[in-house]
């Protein structure tokens, strides 16, 4: 017998207990049939309290289809695997535990698919909603710091660079029996900062043949805190997309090389590009943006330092 679940809106977590509860509320309180979908969280053997907080929820709402697990391997692309097995729905849709999603969330993302057959996966509009001062540094290259993504406000199909943030992102739930699940390798773990596992995963998705889009009104809001503009963690975040990237291309040595090549480029560019910030007297701009792409570059070249 079919499983009656539409949706199951799956979280995975890590050290967010100041959050995790808008995220799941965001879910419940949408306009959508509650018998249609389920909540479920993976917390990745988090040292707050999150199962804790997770169970009091739960207690609260016993007329919600509400469940929770540990996943003991650490790394988001083990935590999000683990949220695929466990789920029942025929659409996965993936929310972040600091993310909120707004009205019609849930609906939108079930009736495009219903709409579209051919699509096998979806992601929509991120908005950071800052809870810190934005430094004199940040501009426009570190959107993704924050998890900005905006693709505009059609409706559009994704076939080459760009795809679905990990925030805000949906899949068929058979696609993972085809292409398989999360590249463990990939993906941040703990405190590092490895990156793209979302890539991957896409990156499969389309050379299996399927469709993906992005849809400007499915979108949620995502909380930026000060530690994002620490210039620590900056560094490590930069480095983890030059690291995600070796490790995900390892083994294709002209990929490799076109990559490196293609980051050398992207530096030359920032430098030109930064003049235009030292002209407006944006000093720390451009200090920024030189000091992210040759971050990328440090990642790429020494992937084990990245992680």
């Amino acid at each position: 017998m079919d499983s009656p679940i539409k949706i199951s809106a799956v979280l995975c977590s890590y050290n967010r207990a100041r959050f995790i509860i808008k995220a799941i509320e965001s879910i419940f309180n949408q306009d959508f049939d509650k018998s249609l979908y389920e909540v479920i969280v993976v917390d990745n053997n988090s040292t707050e309290d999150v199962l804790g907080v997770l169970e009091a929820y739960k207690q609260a709402h016993p007329g919600y289809n509400f469940k929770y697990f540990t996943e003991m391997q650490q790394g988001v692309a083990h935590a999000r695997t683990r949220c695929v097995k466990e789920a029942k729905g025929e659409i996965v849709a993936f929310l972040d535990d600091d993310s909120e999603a707004q009205p019609g969330w849930l609906a939108s993302i079930a009736g495009f698919f219903d709409e579209h057959p051919e699509t096998y996966s979806l992601g929509g509009k991120i908005v950071p909603y800052f809870l810190t001062d934005i430094p004199d540094w940040y501009s426009k290259y570190f959107f993704g710091l924050v998890g900005n993504f905006d693709l505009g406000p059609k409706v559009k199909q994704l076939t080459k660079e760009r795809y679905p943030c990990g925030a805000n992102m949906a899949f068929r739930r058979k696609v993972f029996d085809e292409i398989g699940y999360f590249n463990a390798l990939l993906g941040r773990s703990g405190t590092g900062l490895l990156a793209t596992e979302e890539k991957d995963i896409y990156k499969r998705v389309l050379a299996a043949g399927h469709d993906v889009y992005y849809l400007p009104h499915v979108w949620v809001k995502h909380a930026v805190e000060a530690n994002k503009f620490n210039a620590d963690y900056v560094k490590r975040h930069s480095r983890g997309i030059g690291g995600g990237e070796r490790l995900r291309l390892q083994g294709q040595n002209l990929a490799l090389a076109k990559k490196f090549v293609e980051y050398i480029l992207k530096w030359g560019y920032a430098i030109a590009y930064g003049f235009g910030f030292l002209a407006r007297g944006q000093w720390s701009k451009f200090v920024m943006l030189e000091r992210f792409r040759w971050w990328v570059i440090e990642g790429f070249v020494n992937p084990k330092g990245a992680s």
